[in-house]
């Protein structure tokens, strides 16, 4: 059965502000060394939830400082929530695909998140019922500034994506890739489509009053791999150095009606062209 620590409020604060200065005030190296991510600590912290023994044994050690008046707590449940293996079906997909996009994993904090525009509030709100239902964790938007910030953290999530599904952790230029899972199934690949598309994608009137979509990557390989996951669905594109395109109306009018984009700006942009 855990074991967990309940201190006073004024010891837990010296506990982790004097492991904090010990380590030369760094939060980062102080979260390394606690194996713990930001939003833990933050919980151990204000006393919102008790201290594991491993956690606490660890401040102990990096604050070098004594604690004599703490209670032991034994509990039936560990506040760990358990993430199971994601079923592959369209929404795991998306989900990917949408990860692959505008999403980041932390190596550091395991921290799990999309970014996009704060004036994208609807398509912030689905990404939060998308994720929520399909990954089986709470997700919290944050605003900062012109930003939206879509996250949880979860340590086994992280490995999860990125031990399964290939997902890089950290640094994404030269490791992405679309999942194997995915080109098992045509109907897959659109779902990922969609949501690479809907967070790093973009469609407007270029000259002439001529439609044109893009999607922008830094990692040329990756865009590589889109350009055939396109062809596979019937879909023809080019790629100009940081950006596969297509441009003729009849294929733009295609690629929405296969892969079907969720993004209200998306489809807000592609209906007021038809209109024209």
């Amino acid at each position: 059965m855990p074991l967990f620590i309940r201190l006073e409020e004024k010891d837990r604060r010296n506990l982790f502000n004097s492991a904090r200065e010990n380590v030369g005030g760094s939060l980062k190296l102080l979260l390394q060394k606690l194996n713990i991510s930001r939003a833990m600590l933050f919980n151990y912290y204000s006393g919102k939830y008790d201290i594991p023994q491993k956690v606490f044994l660890n401040l102990k050690k990096l604050a070098e400082i004594k604690i004599g008046n703490y209670k032991k707590l034994h509990k039936d449940k560990y506040l760990k929530k358990e993430i199971h293996p994601l079923k592959i079906n369209s929404a795991c997909s998306e989900i990917l695909g949408v990860l692959n996009g505008d999403g980041h994993i932390s190596n550091l904090n395991h921290e799990v998140c999309v970014v996009s525009s704060s004036l994208e509030e609807d398509y912030s709100l689905y990404l939060k019922k998308l994720f929520e239902k399909n990954l089986g964790l709470k997700f919290n938007i944050l605003k900062q500034g012109n930003k939206s910030k879509l996250r949880a953290y979860s340590k086994q999530l992280a490995n999860l994506l990125s031990e399964e599904y290939g997902l890089p952790k950290g640094k994404k230029i030269g490791k992405l890739k679309i999942p194997r899972q995915v080109f098992n199934s045509r109907i897959l690949l659109a779902s990922y489509i969609r949501g690479l598309f809907d967070t790093d994608g973009t469609i407007y009137v270029r000259r002439k009053r001529n439609l044109a979509l893009e999607i922008a990557s830094a990692d040329e390989r990756f865009l590589k791999e889109v350009r055939i996951a396109l062809d596979i669905l019937g879909l023809k594109a080019g790629i100009s150095r940081k950006n596969l395109y297509i441009h003729k109306k009849e294929d733009i009018i295609r690629f929405f009606e296969t892969i079907k984009p969720a993004n209200p700006k998306h489809l807000k942009k592609f209906k007021a062209y038809l209109k024209l």
